[in-house]
């Protein structure tokens, strides 16, 4: 990546139906899929019928009930990230998923209030809007597509003003898969579409992020 992100983060989702009351820090523990030392410092938000919800030092995870999330900020672990999901599905392959989505996000800092402002003005013409709007400028932008080595995924870019960078852009990638023939009656099809795609999504996310900021100086 040319241009270095101010803050950046991946993560990756699963739909269906989940039980949040089996996914505690001591459990992942004792399926060895994380270190004792990492279980026992979890710092646990809530974990109930409805709900878990509790981080590491390197990863939070969120179930639901109809939504599993999985969410890191270091780069380093993003191999690891995606190791420990698929296990977590090995283990309990009969989990009912329905999709698996694969997202990468970034907070870019302009080099000027100009080039902040070209990347909308690009986006979204201003030459569209001013005979219809006073001072338009862009809140949100996505794209749906398809990534040319993608194993059957959609693909959605979204671009907005950073909430965490002044004068910033933030340039989320996602791509989702669906269970097999529409079939959730288990997760034995997620480690596959995970570990085809983690890598070329976390190396795509970087390509797109260089091109959108190229475009502007």
């Amino acid at each position: 990546m040319k241009k270095p992100a101010e803050d950046e983060g991946a993560s990756i989702v699963l739909l269906g139906s989940f039980n949040p009351a089996i996914f505690q820090p001591r459990w992942l523990g004792a399926q060895g899929l994380i270190r004792p030392e990492e279980a026992e410092n979890a710092k646990i938000t809530l974990i109930q019928a409805e709900v878990a919800d509790f981080s590491t030092e390197w990863f939070q995870l969120q179930v639901l009930q109809n939504r599993f999330q999985i969410v890191c900020s270091d780069p380093r672990q993003y191999a690891p990230l995606r190791d420990l999901c698929a296990s977590v599905f090995d283990i309990l392959p009969h989990t009912p998923v329905t999709a698996l989505g694969l997202t990468r996000l970034f907070h870019f800092r302009m080099p000027s209030v100009d080039s902040w402002h070209a990347i909308g003005h690009l986006l979204a013409p201003k030459e569209t809007w001013d005979p219809i709007l006073k001072a338009p400028g862009l809140l949100s932008m996505r794209i749906e597509g398809r990534r040319k080595d993608s194993h059957g995924g959609v693909l959605r870019i979204k671009v907005e003003p950073s909430v965490k960078v002044q004068f910033g852009v933030f340039i989320e990638v996602n791509e989702e898969f669906k269970a097999p023939d529409g079939n959730s009656d288990g997760a034995q099809w997620v480690p596959t579409p995970l570990s085809e795609n983690w890598d070329d999504l976390l190396s795509y996310s970087e390509t797109v992020a260089d091109h959108l900021l190229s475009l502007v100086r």
